[in-house]
């Protein structure tokens, strides 16, 4: 994947071209994720996308191609975005809007809402799946998570490494990108 790399080297850089070029091939990919997981959620659909493409430039140093491909890293960060937005924008949701189908009360959402996060995690050991959980759903830090489990943080650092590997593995197999 050259195309991929010289992306990648661009944006570390903060070459705008390299920029332009990653819109190009993954903005599509992008845009369908927003979609499919911000549905309910039209309204703040650009501004999650903005917010996606601003991480991405501004992190891109946290991409590892070693550990998975860049198209797999790119639906990750939008996944766990559309994640973010749903839960800080529940409050300003119009419930007027909603079908029947749709959860109107914020217990129902939220169960909804740990439902999706689960279903992301099944494919994990229920160890890894705490571990994600506390880490990138919680927020707690790694070194707290170790100096709880009395563990290193490397281990945890590896744990962590390993599940997104599995999570990267299992929805490449999945139908998720799909269009």
């Amino acid at each position: 994947m050259d195309r991929d790399k010289k992306i990648v080297e661009g944006i570390l850089k903060h070459n705008e071209k390299a920029f332009e070029l990653f819109i190009d091939v993954y903005g599509g990919l992008i845009k369908s994720i927003v979609k499919y997981h911000m549905s309910a959620f039209t309204e703040y659909q650009s501004d999650c996308i903005n917010d996606i493409l601003l991480s991405i430039w501004q992190n891109m140093k946290s991409y590892d191609e070693s550990k998975n491909s860049l198209n797999n890293w790119v639906g990750a960060v939008c996944k766990y975005k559309c994640i973010d937005y749903k839960r800080k924008n529940y409050e300003n949701f119009r419930f007027d809007e909603l079908d029947e189908n749709i959860p109107y009360d914020k217990d129902d959402f939220n169960n909804v809402l740990e439902s999706e996060i689960q279903s992301i995690l099944y494919c994990l050991e229920p160890k890894d799946r705490e571990l994600f959980y506390k880490h990138y759903i919680l927020g707690e830090k790694i070194n707290e998570i170790a100096k709880k489990e009395n563990k290193s943080p490397d281990y945890f650092f590896n744990r962590l490494s390993r599940g997104r590997k599995k999570l990267s593995q299992n929805l490449q197999r999945s139908d998720f990108y799909e269009k």
